[in-house]
């Protein structure tokens, strides 16, 4: 008989435990950064952005007027090395304006007479001198361009420091705040911000409690600055999964044109302060549409433009009497109030004619290829604000730049480091805007940046 084989029955593997996962576990994405070199990544960034802000300082030392600063002159020492850079097509367009720009005062100096020395003669060189400084240094960079720009905000506070304001005798602390530094303090506050990387609605707070500041001290125009630039950064961050963008842009308007509705109420009731409040009585007696915000000058500057639209009046001082009742009767059409001598407002103390505006300047003396560039700026700073987002951490310093720039090209002179800071918006809207490669200068070194942390949160990251 044969031995029996004797066959064991297989055994069951032994089941293990499963493994408890959570769902949001699994679906967490993981947060942890990698740790920070801090001499490989966050000094270099420091000192260069230290520089950077040294450069933009030098802006605050004047050499000629509004268009001139030793910033100038390091500009034009760094202005050669744009033929070894890749330029975008959003970098170049202004550059090509400010030519275009140029060419067109030089012909209306030589029909009206200027001297080719004159300040608005080389505004737009020193704007093209200053965009391509600034693409020559920092690119595409934000952090970068934004530490250039705070220097020229701190250069600025300096040079009115320094300069005092004389067209106002001895000045309050009032209109050191109006005519001097609130803008750049903002911008100074902000980078701070964002440099430590506090929270953008924490920044749009910040931009709130110097709206009223403002307010307080009767600077309307950078309290409605302010917060425009606010509402854009909490309209975005908190409807930007539940609003299409044209609707969140239209509820922003809705915000600004209440606020704007509300400041002349609270100023009648003299809350706000006795300046303002005056200042606000006058104002409605013209009956100024509020599309002019208050400014009685768009009537002659409209009346200026008509009579010589391609090549302008060359200096506004040059405009006749004809154009002055042109412009006083289109006034009285629009709703200014007809008993009142409103030519007055139209005529400084020392005898020169104001037009108060950067776009209707320009165009009204140097004519409309003069005016091809503001208009270009206008498009860009309205690009900046519909793309908010783009900027990141930055967001609320471009925004504030952009509608400030608004502000100032439609309602201002330009005036102490103004072509500058328009430069430095150029710069934020080519550094998100139409990137494509021209073929002007080499070939491009690297990539857009991408959106960096504060310095302060990279180095807390070691």
């Amino acid at each position: 008989m044969q031995g029996a084989v004797i066959t064991t029955p297989p055994t069951a593997p032994r089941s293990e435990a499963p493994v408890r996962s959570s769902a949001r576990e699994v679906t967490r994405p993981n947060r942890i950064r990698p740790r920070t070199n801090l001499r490989r990544d966050v000094y270099p960034r420091v000192l260069y952005c230290g520089i950077l802000f040294l450069v933009g300082a030098t802006s605050g030392i004047h050499v000629k007027g509004y268009t001139l600063t030793v910033m100038s002159g390091l500009m034009l020492l760094i202005a050669p090395a744009a033929l070894l850079k890749k330029w975008t097509v959003g970098q170049l367009l202004p550059v090509a304006l400010a030519f275009v720009g140029t060419l067109g005062w030089i012909v209306s100096s030589q029909i009206n007479v200027i001297a080719i020395t004159d300040q608005r003669i080389i505004s737009w060189p020193s704007f093209a001198l200053y965009l391509i400084g600034i693409v020559v240094l920092v690119g595409r960079n934000l952090e970068q361009l934004f530490a250039l720009a705070v220097g020229v905000a701190v250069g600025s506070c300096f040079y009115y420091l320094t300069s005092g304001l004389p067209a106002l005798g001895a000045p309050s602390f009032e209109n050191y705040w109006k005519y001097a530094f609130a803008p750049w303090i903002t911008l100074i506050v902000l980078y701070s911000l964002a440099v430590f990387g506090v929270a953008l609605r924490i920044q749009a707070l910040v931009l709130i409690l110097l709206a009223f500041t403002s307010l307080a001290l009767n600077y309307r125009s950078h309290a409605l600055v302010c917060i425009g630039a606010a509402a854009v950064v909490l309209v975005t961050h908190y409807t930007r999964d539940r609003l299409a963008r044209w609707m969140q842009i239209v509820l922003v308007g809705i915000t600004g044109a209440v606020f704007g509705s509300i400041v002349p109420i609270i100023a009648r009731t003299g809350i706000a302060g006795q300046a303002l409040k005056d200042k606000v009585e006058t104002q409605d007696t013209t009956g100024a549409p509020a599309i002019f915000a208050g400014r009685t000058e768009s009537p002659l500057s409209m009346s200026a433009i008509s009579e010589k639209p391609w090549f302008g009046w060359g200096n506004a001082n040059y405009l006749t009497d004809e154009v002055f009742a042109k412009g006083e009767s289109l006034a009285v059409k629009i709703g200014f109030d007809p008993t009142l001598d409103i030519t007055s407002s139209w005529r400084l103390a020392n005898g020169d004619t104001s037009l108060h505006s950067i776009l209707l300047n320009g165009w009204a003396e140097g004519g409309v290829f003069v005016a091809l560039l503001p208009m270009a700026l206008i498009g860009m700073a309205i690009a900046i604000v519909w793309n908010s987002s783009r900027y990141g951490i930055w967001s609320a310093l471009a925004l504030v730049v952009a509608t400030q720039a608004l502000w100032d090209l439609f309602f201002s002179p330009l005036s102490y480091n103004l072509l500058t800071i328009l430069a430095v918006l150029a710069a934020i809207f080519a550094a998100r805007h139409l990137p494509k490669w021209t073929g002007f200068g080499a070939d491009p070194a690297a990539p857009v940046d991408a959106d960096v942390d504060g310095l302060v949160t990279a180095a807390g990251r070691r």
